[in-house]
């Protein structure tokens, strides 16, 4: 199923409770229409240029924030801003603020002297061209960590490299997380990123795309693309070590990724 530039990502396990839309934990919650979103895992990280993304992934949702910068401010949504939130729902169907939606995403609080946390709310609507609308109240992201680069952020959890329409795709951080029923590998270039999601006790050997709890997706931007066909093969994965390696191969409605290899250890 289921978005960078120098983006450097962290991504941490959410043990919040699923009773309070905000708690003592790290998370990204919300309200989608009648129905409540809390993510198992989220990934954070600043941009080359700036530019902040925040993502909150359960095992069959993603929710995307971008803002322009790392700003306690208020960012608008909608029309040509370069600000922008999107939805992902389990059927893969990508909900987005640009052009047509609006709302807005608020930063309260910066933290870098604690581990590089940000704090904030957001709300807006979003939309699905030509088929459906949705409504998203009562937003939080609550102590999320972020990664800049700086020698005190996040490490790198492994490895991972692909080509991309015959392009090499080097990434420049690579993150694995253990999101409670799937292992959720992403790895980011300069300007875009790949993700994969395969299931938690997923075993040795091949696995063909699209199929139920596989995952490899394409990001550039605010633009989304999920495998229309493809393969992840795993060549080991130890779940005590909680080490995993494997390729991948896919094709998106506008891209070709190939020759993707990834070796990571996920927490």
């Amino acid at each position: 199923m289921k978005t960078y530039f120098v983006i450097f990502l962290a991504v941490i396990l959410v043990f919040s409770s699923c009773e309070n839309i905000e708690d003592n934990s790290t998370v990204i919650q919300a309200e989608v229409d009648s129905t409540f979103f809390k993510a198992n895992a989220t990934l954070a990280g600043v941009g080359e240029d700036g530019s902040v993304t925040l993502q909150g992934l359960n095992a069959d949702e993603v929710m995307t924030l971008h803002v322009k910068d790392l700003e306690r401010r208020v960012f608008p949504l909608g029309g040509t801003n370069p600000n922008y939130a999107t939805f992902e729902d389990s059927d893969g169907r990508i909900y987005s603020t640009n052009p047509n939606g609006s709302g807005e995403i608020v930063i309260t609080n910066i933290c870098g002297d604690c581990g590089f946390l940000v704090t904030g709310n957001f709300k807006f609507m979003a939309v699905l061209p030509g088929l459906d609308t949705i409504y998203v109240s009562r937003g939080v992201f609550y102590n999320v960590p972020y990664a800049t680069g700086d020698p005190d952020s996040p490490l790198n959890a492994g490895s991972l490299s692909a080509e991309v329409d015959g392009v090499p795709f080097n990434t420049l951080t690579v993150a694995a997380t253990d999101s409670g029923a799937s292992i959720i590998i992403s790895g980011s270039t300069a300007s875009n990123s790949i993700l994969l999601r395969v299931p938690l006790n997923v075993e040795v050997g091949n696995h063909p795309l699209p199929a139920s709890g596989y995952q490899a997706t394409y990001f550039s931007g605010n633009v989304t693309e999920n495998a229309s066909s493809g393969n992840i093969s795993i060549i080991t994965h130890d779940t005590t070590a909680k080490t995993i390696s494997g390729t991948f191969s896919f094709q998106t409605a506008n891209h070709t990724i190939a020759s993707g290899q990834f070796n990571v250890t996920y927490n």
